[in-house]
């Protein structure tokens, strides 16, 4: 029986098995959710960093980041508004090629307004046809393929998409108050991220004076370059303009500092990056490193604008413990804050990940740095010429000791509203 019973339970459980294969196999099949496309992929991995990583991650709203089609959406929501103004995504070809390889597909200029609103060439890099035109700072922009600039026009739509071959014909006013008509075509421009360099005699001091327009890991053999001319020409005074520095990579703003510091202050701290509560364990302390043509000095002057950011400020910030630092023209920008940066896809991640802050514990400087000294930007003049309001307040208190335009002034900086990647950039 036992048996039997075995039989008869074996049979029935088949049974029942079969039977349930049965009629699961005539329901209708439920349908696969559908493939997420590439854009909700990056989404979705973009609230993953923003919920780790992002310093104001605890001031971001509860959302659920599937009723937002893209990233770029979900950024705008969950930055933090009253300090995020830098978070960004950007192209990573782009990325790439503006922090690695110090390039990026535009025409090589970039401007200004000055007080009334018109519109001057504030540098030319070398690899721009408008260069080779002949084209250089204090040259007026008139007319845009025929268009008649009018006071404080926002040009960059003006200026085309952002790809290969669009062609413009910009019209210029030029010092001697001759016209002057290029046609350029946008390419890749190769970034020179020092605009001038050159010796001042100032009494019986020889100043170095340099012109850094960004921190692109090509930035790095230039510093080099001119602190070795510094170096051979004995120079003991130091002038390092700033004004159209919006920041870029912390490793060359590293040696920027350790070249000016000096050897003494060697395996020191330079600057702190202090992340959220949830990465704590990612602090770290950014030390000078020891380089070949450093310089032995007792202070430095910044020349600074409104534009002067991020790693701009972390170079100044950071030297402020060791030695003294002055600034002149006008105070900076106020970004005491950096970023980490995440790839996916085409996508580069770029949010707020961390603060800055010098061997003195000194950073939040959300509103600048103020300056010592205010003097308008020379528009009209070259870098090195030394009636440039703000270089010739700089070469006056080197002689004197005294500030010329001291005390809080108004802005005098006027420059274009960049943002995201062209906020590093600084140049169409």
């Amino acid at each position: 029986m036992k048996l039997f019973f075995g039989k008869i339970s074996l049979y029935l459980f088949v049974l029942i098995v079969a039977g349930t294969f049965f009629f699961s196999s005539c329901k209708k099949e439920e349908p696969l959710p559908p493939e997420l496309s590439v854009e909700e992929k990056a989404r979705d991995e973009l609230y993953k960093i923003m919920q780790d990583w992002y310093l104001w991650y605890d001031k971001m709203p509860e959302i659920d980041a599937k009723n937002f089609k893209t990233p770029q959406e979900l950024l705008d929501t969950l930055m933090y508004k009253p300090l995020d103004k830098w978070s960004y995504i950007a192209d990573k070809s782009l990325f790439e090629s503006y922090f690695q390889a110090g390039e990026y597909l535009g025409f090589g200029y970039g401007y200004s307004y000055d007080e009334n609103g018109y519109i001057y060439v504030t540098f030319v890099f070398k690899d721009s046809p408008l260069y080779s035109d002949g084209v250089r700072r204090g040259w007026k922009i008139t007319a845009i393929d025929g268009h008649t600039i009018t006071p404080f026009e926002n040009i960059r739509p003006l200026m085309g998409d952002n790809r290969a071959g669009v062609t413009r014909t910009l019209t210029f006013q030029k010092p001697d108050n001759t016209s002057a008509s290029f046609t350029v075509t946008k390419d890749t421009v190769r970034i020179n991220a020092v605009l001038a360099q050159d010796t001042l005699h100032v009494g019986n001091r020889i100043v170095g004076h340099l012109v850094l327009q960004t921190f692109v890991q090509t930035a790095n053999a230039e510093l080099d370059s001119a602190f070795r001319y510094f170096q051979a020409a004995g120079v003991n005074e130091l002038i390092v303009d700033l004004r159209y520095n919006g920041g870029g990579s912390m490793d060359v703003a590293i040696k920027l500092a350790s070249l000016i510091a000096g050897t003494s202050q060697n395996g020191k701290n330079f600057i702190s990056l202090k992340h959220n509560d949830k990465q704590k364990d990612k602090d770290e302390d950014l030390i000078f490193s020891n380089e070949t043509y450093a310089l032995t000095l007792n202070r430095t002057i910044f020349i600074t604008s409104r534009g002067s950011a991020s790693a701009s400020e972390a170079v100044i910030n950071g030297l402020r413990p060791y030695m003294g630092v002055s600034l002149i023209g006008d105070n900076t920008y106020g970004k005491p804050v950096g970023m980490h940066s995440w790839s996916y896809a085409d996508y580069v991640f770029v949010p707020v990940s961390f603060r800055l802050v010098n061997a003195s514990g000194q950073g939040d400087y959300f509103n600048g740095l103020t300056a010592d000294d205010f003097a308008p930007d020379g528009l009209h003049y070259s870098f090195s010429d030394r009636n440039e309001p703000r270089l010739h307040d700089a070469i006056e208190y080197i002689e004197t000791g005294v500030y010329p335009n001291p005390g809080q002034k108004k802005s005098l900086t006027i420059l274009p509203a960049w943002k995201g990647i062209w906020a590093e950039i600084g140049a169409l």
